[in-house]
């Protein structure tokens, strides 16, 4: 269900299945242009149109050529603090990485990308994600349960990561039809 999304101006990026013709992924993944060549795992590159967007949640849609198999989006009310989440990526272009930490806290923050909007929601673990994680599903056993964004980088900080929250992506994709 994971995929790579490639942009035309070589970087990358991660996205995944959310139904059998429409992958998830992160606006700053896709930003500056309409298509993509998208990988899968079995080796295989398809393109796609982006068809959604909202940079304050940081998250887009890309409609693509080949039919894959679609996530389970978690189904619980609440994310347990302290719960054990995986995720997928290919962080510097090592494709299908999987690095697995802690859910520290559930925040409410500005958004990176929209600084003056409103607050959105993100979950906040100790999961080693990097460049090429983005976009990439965070999982609860075999539930996703938000989409890696961002990270805090300073030489004095370790094991700051972000991702928005599930409650923010199902309102996302209810939005658009889904």
């Amino acid at each position: 269900s994971v995929v790579v999304v490639q942009h035309p101006n070589g970087r990358i990026g991660s996205g995944f299945y959310v139904d059998n013709e429409t992958v998830l992924t992160n606006y700053h993944v896709v930003e500056g242009s309409e298509f993509h060549e998208i990988g899968l795992f079995n080796g295989s590159e398809t393109f796609g149109k982006v068809s959604a967007s909202n940079i304050s949640l940081d998250l887009a849609l890309i409609k693509v050529q080949q039919r894959g198999v679609p996530v389970t989006l978690y189904s619980g009310d609440r994310l347990p603090i302290g719960a054990t989440v995986d995720a997928i990526g290919h962080p510097q272009g090592l494709e299908y990485s999987l690095t697995r930490g802690t859910i520290s806290g559930i925040r409410r923050m500005a958004s990176l990308y929209d600084p003056g909007g409103k607050l959105v929601r993100f979950i906040q673990s100790d999961v080693a994600i990097n460049p090429g994680n983005s976009g990439g599903p965070l999982f609860i056993g075999d539930e996703v349960v938000g989409v890696n964004d961002w990270k805090l980088a300073d030489t004095d900080l370790e094991g700051l990561s972000f991702s928005m929250h599930i409650s923010e992506v199902k309102k996302f994709l209810e939005k658009h039809g889904f």
